[in-house]
């Protein structure tokens, strides 16, 4: 299935940021993140839109990258572990993402990838499991899924490290802050390096999380 994508090209020969929406989104719930991000250089962004559609209410409907079973990972008497999860919707979903990529006939050093809670597993998905070679990743709010899968296709791909921007809420009762440590720990056993911004809040971007990660893509 093709990915639609809204874009924001401010000077072609700039580097590209791709941005993930996270579960339930739409490609418009990131499209603000191109004007609110303050950085000194030029980036163009691009904004894919999930291939999923979800019913969220009546007439209300979303999108997703997979579907997740929302009561099961929220409910507190589970302590599931959603690091071991590989969605039966993951390689569709992968093929259709590097497509979209692809499409853009732009270098991949020339493009950083990254999303928002499913969107920043979506971008890392990409990484390891792919043959394609970002500049960076920037990983809002995300989680580490598809762990045994993921370790070896990296090794086997022998994926080059790449700088990554991580936060995350303290109080984030979504994807629980365990979530992201296990992310952090499995990129860095894969030597990759990064920043790291954990903030008093829930499963959000404030703007303290925009400031860093802007002053991070100015030094990428």
């Amino acid at each position: 299935m093709k990915i639609k994508t809204y874009s924001d090209i401010r000077d072609p020969s700039a580097p590209y940021v791709i941005l993930f929406h996270g579960y339930g989104a739409d490609a418009s719930d990131l499209r603000p993140l191109a004007d609110a991000i303050p950085t000194t250089k030029v980036f163009n962004y691009i904004f894919p839109e999930a291939p999923i559609a979800i019913p969220l209410g009546p007439h209300w409907t979303g999108r997703a990258w997979w579907n997740i079973n929302m009561e099961r990972m929220q409910n507190p008497q589970l302590d599931h572990d959603i690091s071991v999860e590989r969605p039966k919707e993951l390689a569709t979903t992968r093929k259709d993402v590097k497509q979209m990529i692809l499409d853009l006939k732009v270098p991949m050093d020339q493009i950083i990838i990254g999303g928002f809670s499913q969107g920043g597993m979506c971008a890392v998905d990409q990484y390891v499991a792919t043959d394609l070679q970002p500049k960076g990743l920037v990983l809002l709010s995300s989680a580490m899924i598809n762990k045994d899968e993921w370790k070896t296709t990296a090794k086997n791909l022998d994926k080059k490290p790449v700088p990554y921007f991580l936060s995350h809420g303290q109080n984030d009762q979504v994807l629980k802050i365990k979530y992201s440590d296990k992310l952090q720990s499995f990129l860095g056993e894969i030597g990759c390096k990064g920043e790291r911004v954990i903030f008093n809040g829930v499963h959000e971007i404030p703007m303290q999380v925009l400031q860093r990660l802007g002053a991070w893509l100015d030094k990428l």
